[in-house]
């Protein structure tokens, strides 16, 4: 009985050791730095020019992005234009914003940023 136990116990360890590198785990996390080139807020995507010059970048946001300014407006202070840093993660095949940091915010909110306002959650 009891070894007929441990044989069992083994298995299960075996097996456990065999599979830890098929447990799933989230996407690494990445940041770029650059200026918006377009905002889509039907597609709810942003373009980013990276500031090394390389080709733009795609991005898309859900409802857990989070938006955040350092100074300017508080309510919607992003352009097209606007320097910005995005964190980011591969998820599916696109390039999800975990976070949109907006640097140096103009003081008042654009024809852009109005129109962008409509559609993504209030700034932290």
């Amino acid at each position: 009985m009891i070894l007929q136990l441990i044989k069992v116990l083994v298995a299960a360890g075996i097996l456990l050791g065999a599979t830890s590198n098929a447990w799933a785990i989230p996407p690494r996390a990445h940041s770029v730095s650059g200026a918006v080139d377009a905002i889509d807020c039907v597609r709810r995507t942003i373009t980013l020019k990276t500031k090394n010059g390389a080709a733009s970048l795609a991005f898309v946001w859900d409802d857990s992005t989070r938006f955040t300014t350092i100074g300017g407006c508080a309510k919607c202070s992003f352009d097209s234009g606007q320097t910005v840093r995005i964190s980011y993660r591969r998820w599916v095949g696109q390039n999800v914003i975990r976070e949109l940091c907006m640097k140096g915010a103009p003081a008042g909110c654009g024809a852009v940023c109005k129109e962008v306002c409509r559609c993504m959650p209030p700034s932290a």
